[in-house]
């Protein structure tokens, strides 16, 4: 199976200090502070230099990019074995920042690879060499992803992720957003009757993290779109798409939002608002490649389905591709296995 390690990489890549500042920091406002050399970042803050010692939180960063990543991992990138060897040998020289992304990267291809035990050891392994490892949310992310797109069969091991990441992140005082993300996974994994009051309490504070209140957003124009009112659903997902500085998976959700929203109110002789749909899931396959795995493989799915409701030229090639890639990519989802079982 086609890894998908480069997402994971293109999230957090890093590599080690160079003389040269052509590092990069991305920030959840949308800000891009270029031209940089980072010289620490721990799960705490980010400190670079930049005409001067500066200092970000770590909860305000959504992506570093560092130099001479490739330097280092190159003979690894199609290897997990080899990539935590090298990772390894990184964390021996003291390169911690480098080895970080090492132990995220083999363990993004093995959760792709649908082997989480693997997966969680080499986590595991991380956290006892670093415990204030910067990559240690991304590390809950992955895992908590991994589990709720198993969908119902996962929702168990999804809910207790959410409770072991909000446990770190209070019980080690981490910024107040990784606290905020770990409460909001909680109330997904969990969902109940008053799922839509619990996220709009996450919209309702989420004034400091506006990426958690944008998913929030996300999920609570889901939660209405399947009651059936569609027009509430409708006004966030455009809310959101209008947005400045809005995340890629915020974007992704409401792009396939408002596909789904025009498969679930059009008749089946509409053809055209099939295609319109089919469009918008494939938006999010070409115009977000970095957003989470579920949100990827659950858009494909959607693909099929609208190409053969729409039916129109080559649509029999259209969801034949949007199969394999589903299947090649993302075959331990609940969507590859829909896939199988309806196409």
């Amino acid at each position: 199976m086609k890894s998908r390690l480069c997402c994971a990489l293109l999230a957090l890549v890093w590599a080690l200090p160079a003389a040269a500042q052509d590092d990069c920091v991305f920030l959840h406002d949308g800000t891009k502070i270029d031209a940089v050399r980072v010289d620490s970042y721990d799960v705490f803050s980010l400190r670079y230099s930049k005409g001067g010692n500066n200092t970000v939180a770590a909860d305000q960063v959504t992506k570093v990019t560092l130099g001479r990543f490739d330097d280092v991992y190159r003979r690894g990138l199609e290897d997990p074995v080899l990539m935590l060897t090298l990772a390894r040998e990184q964390l021996a020289t003291k390169n911690a920042l480098i080895a970080q992304l090492g132990y995220l990267g083999v363990a993004a291809r093995l959760f792709d690879a649908g082997e989480p035990a693997k997966a969680t050891a080499v986590l595991e392994e991380l956290l006892k060499a670093i415990p204030d490892a910067a990559v240690i949310p991304e590390l809950y992310r992955r895992k908590f992803e991994y589990y709720t797109s198993l969908g119902e069969p996962g929702a168990r091991d999804a809910a207790q992720v959410a409770r072991q990441y909000q446990s770190a992140a209070v019980s080690g005082s981490w910024p107040s957003g990784f606290v905020a993300e770990a409460e909001f996974f909680l109330v997904l994994a969990e969902q109940g009757v008053d799922l839509r009051d619990k996220l709009r309490a996450v919209v309702a504070k989420s004034d400091a993290h506006p990426l958690i209140g944008n998913r929030a957003r996300i999920e609570l124009a889901h939660s209405l779109r399947k009651a059936r009112d569609f027009e509430a659903a409708r006004r966030i997902y455009d809310q959101v798409q209008n947005r400045d500085g809005v995340d890629a998976d915020s974007r992704a959700g409401a792009l396939l939002g408002l596909g789904l929203l025009l498969l679930d109110q059009q008749k089946a002789a509409d053809t055209a608002v099939f295609k319109q749909a089919l469009l918008l899931f494939l938006r999010v396959r070409l115009e977000t490649r970095e957003v989470r795995a579920a949100l990827r493989a659950e858009a494909l799915y959607h693909a099929i389905v609208a190409a053969d409701k729409w039916r129109g030229p080559e649509y029999t090639s259209i969801m034949g591709r949007c199969r394999r890639l589903l299947l090649d990519e993302f075959p331990s989802t609940q969507w590859a296995k829909l896939a199988k079982d309806g196409f």
